[in-house]
């Protein structure tokens, strides 16, 4: 597998990673169709549990030198001020509270089985998006500009792009569209962050702190009212994800070599 693997480390990468996506995406629909899914929140999470453990033996596989660095690297002071707008885009969703009708903790059990749901999210999927699918490439791309922002331009878009698959789950097809478009921007700042931090632990962590979080005012906020307020925040909101996240991301490729140079 190796030795298929460094003849084309980037493309390989690419199709394992997207591979192992579109067979989850698959299996997910199956266990819908069958009615398995029924069992609940804690059975999927498990599922994903199982297809993150299926990436990490298959990163091992393939860089078993470098495969403890991805989750002991020293993570740069700097990676912590590039997410200050990450954390902003977060902060914006606790001022759904003052336009609430109504606080909830109807359902705080529920929510907590989400969290777990989550966690298993982040790890999963960004074993296979940073660890399988963007690792072939900063093999073969890292060394310039140019080719770090192709790299998590592709690496973002890819990952978005399977979000239209949700269409499988009866979703609307603009709402998957519009789902699309925002995953890659998230996706794009996810795959800049690995750039520089080189912690796939970290990409994990902020990807499920960032799922939970965007839960919280459709779990415990009720009938949040349309106005000033509420249209700032998502004005806001977009902003930050579609404008500002990338531009960061850009800039992180750009000074990628000199910032590696201060930190070492």
């Amino acid at each position: 597998m190796r030795t298929w693997y460094s003849k084309s480390p980037a493309v390989s990468g690419i199709l394992i990673g997207q591979g192992l996506f579109i067979l989850f995406v698959l299996l997910e629909y199956a266990l819908v169709v069958t009615g398995i899914s029924d069992c609940g929140v804690i059975a999927d999470s498990c599922f994903r549990v199982l297809f993150g453990v299926i990436a990490l033996l298959l990163i091992h596989a393939l860089y078993r030198e470098r495969f403890s660095g991805l989750f002991t690297a020293s993570i740069p002071k700097s990676t912590w001020l590039y997410c200050i707008p990450f954390f902003l885009y977060l902060a914006l969703e606790f001022l759904f509270l003052p336009v609430t009708d109504h606080v909830t903790t109807a359902y705080v059990p529920y929510f907590l089985l989400v969290c777990l749901n989550q966690l298993a999210t982040g790890f999963w999927e960004e074993a296979a998006s940073k660890g399988l699918v963007m690792s072939g490439m900063l093999l073969k791309w890292r060394r310039t500009a140019k080719g770090r922002i192709g790299m998590i331009l592709v690496t973002g878009i890819l990952f978005g792009s399977l979000h239209l698959l949700n269409v499988l789950f009866s979703h609307d097809l603009e709402y998957c569209i519009w789902n699309a478009i925002y995953s890659s921007a998230f996706g794009v700042f996810m795959a800049a962050i690995y750039l520089h931090s080189k912690s796939i632990s970290l990409c994990m962590v902020l990807h499920a702190v960032w799922n939970i979080i965007i839960r919280i005012p459709g779990n415990f906020f009720e009938e949040i009212q349309e106005g000033t307020l509420s249209a700032f925040i998502y004005t806001s909101q977009d902003i930050l994800l579609l404008g500002i996240l990338p531009i960061i991301s850009i800039i992180i490729c750009v000074t990628h070599d000199k910032a590696a140079r201060a930190e070492s």
